[in-house]
């Protein structure tokens, strides 16, 4: 199983470098946008956007794991549609091809016969990364493949992505947009159950060289099978990502958080004035805004937080799968918001996890794998309960107030 779980890493990490190459120039990035479809359009943007790099990054996410286990490839699902439609008004779908030359000729027609970029592309598509990480060799645990399936975000907060502000300032850690939060998410699930079951979270500009400007990723994985949990943040590595850094999450993450009533979350600057309000009167000061689902998680996953809460209904499987995993792996999860919020604790009703295997019956479009129940990530399963009581409490009161 470490050999699967290698894989993902690594795939993620090439998926990394792609998403870096693709913002170097900033005349070969302006090609790459292309506005999505309107039954592609997820309704919490007015504009939202495909980019040729997402779309090759989940295609040489597809190739990579179908070409060492085959058959997985017909069980990986993701955000982006790989249809693109260049200015002569021909719709070309994306792939990558055998051979480097035969991918930047695809690419030529997509981006109206730019031959300096296709090949650019191209060659960062099919270019082998350096990749070592010993501590992957020490997981040794047996998932059996027929079972596996995958949700895969390309390139998540994609207007971030695009937009490429680096010089955002951290708020207790807590980026609360720019580079920092665009996040490429791998998540393993259960075909048969819907639990997941491995997660790969990669941030492919975790932090900028203030000389050369170049930047660099870091990536966190965990794995939850059966009675097995193991995470990145538990073990010591040299894997390229921030050494001092992955040092302290690692300490951090084997402490549980102590059981006080003080919470802070993490949460989406369009999230409900209810919501918001009821978090002022639990969390304080101690809420913080961030952009991109993936990199919320990741801050709750870091411990930079004990939640991340959304009520709303877009995000989608592809968003929470791989973070869920890894907050699996370390004693937490995600559950369905509204449904926590319907919820009696007393009754000793187990909590309402997200699964993956199921679409939302009657629903079309990105909205048959939509989170429709909004939700909320944590790390801690005692926490957890005692955050839902408080909260629960203070919007109740509000209903009452109101």
């Amino acid at each position: 199983m470490s050999e699967i779980l290698r894989e993902l890493v690594y795939v993620s990490e090439k998926a990394a470098n792609i998403a870096r190459a693709c913002r170097q120039q900033e005349s070969l990035f302006q090609l790459l946008i292309e506005e999505k479809k309107e039954g592609e359009k997820n309704k919490k943007f007015i504009n939202d956007f495909k980019t040729l790099a997402d779309v090759l990054v989940q295609e040489v996410i597809k190739q990579n794991m179908g070409n060492k286990f085959p058959g997985l490839e017909n069980h990986i699902y993701g955000e982006e549609s790989n249809e693109f439609t260049n200015e002569l008004g021909e719709k070309i779908t994306v792939k990558v091809c055998p051979t480097e030359e035969e991918t930047a000729q695809l690419l030529s027609k997509v981006l109206n016969g730019n031959k300096l970029a296709s090949e650019a592309l191209a060659q960062v598509v099919h270019q082998d990364i350096s990749f070592d990480d010993p501590s992957l060799d020490l997981v040794q645990i047996d998932i059996p493949q027929d079972i596996m399936g995958m949700w895969v975000d390309p390139i998540d907060s994609t207007y971030q992505y695009i937009k490429g502000s680096a010089d955002i300032k951290p708020n207790q850690g807590i980026f609360p947009c720019g580079l920092q939060c665009v996040t490429i998410l791998i998540g393993v699930y259960d075909r048969q159950t819907g639990v997941p079951l491995i997660g790969v979270i990669n941030q492919p500009f975790a932090s900028q060289d203030v000389k050369t400007l170049r930047w660099k990723g870091q990536y966190f994985w965990g794995l939850s099978y059966m009675d097995c949990n193991v995470h990145s943040l538990q073990l010591s590595n040299e894997n390229g990502n921030d050494g001092e850094a992955a040092s302290q999450l690692a300490e951090k993450a084997n402490c549980e958080p102590k059981f006080t009533q003080h919470f802070s979350a993490v949460i989406s600057t369009s999230e409900k004035d209810t919501i918001k309000a009821a978090l002022s009167n639990i969390c304080g000061e101690n809420v913080y805004g961030a952009a991109g689902a993936g990199y919320k998680s990741l801050c709750v996953v870091q411990g930079l937080v004990d939640v991340y809460i959304f009520s709303e209904d877009t995000t989608f499987k592809w968003d929470s799968c791989a973070a869920h995993a890894i907050l699996k792996s370390i004693g937490g999860g995600m559950v369905d918001l509204k449904e926590c919020l319907k919820r009696n604790p007393d009754t000793g009703l187990d909590l309402p996890y997200l699964l993956y295997n199921v679409d939302n019956q009657g629903a079309t479009g990105v909205d048959r794998w939509a989170n429709k129940g909004g939700l909320v990530a944590y790390r801690s399963q005692r926490r957890l309960e005692t955050f839902l009581n408080v909260l629960i409490t203070n919007l109740s009161l509000s209903s009452t107030l109101t």
